[in-house]
């Protein structure tokens, strides 16, 4: 179920299967009609929740501006 942009990067992210840039992200999160939401609103959403939980949150800043799920390098 998608409620929040976070929940919405994550379905993203999980159906790439590979890190994304914030532009990327949101441009997919528009074509699939989750969710509406600029390039600046995936980074921040993505940056608050990383500072927030550091290693607790499921996100994973990759390089300089791509993002991915945690749960790929605990595989």
């Amino acid at each position: 179920m998608i409620n929040t942009i976070l929940d919405a990067i994550e379905f993203v992210l999980e159906d790439l299967a590979e890190p994304q840039s914030p532009y990327w992200l949101a441009s997919q999160m528009e074509e699939m009609k989750l969710w509406r939401a600029t390039e600046r609103d995936v980074r921040a959403a993505l940056e608050k929740d990383i500072k927030k939980w550091g290693e607790e949150t499921q996100f994973v800043k990759v390089g300089d501006d791509e993002y991915g799920l945690r749960s790929w390098d605990e595989s």
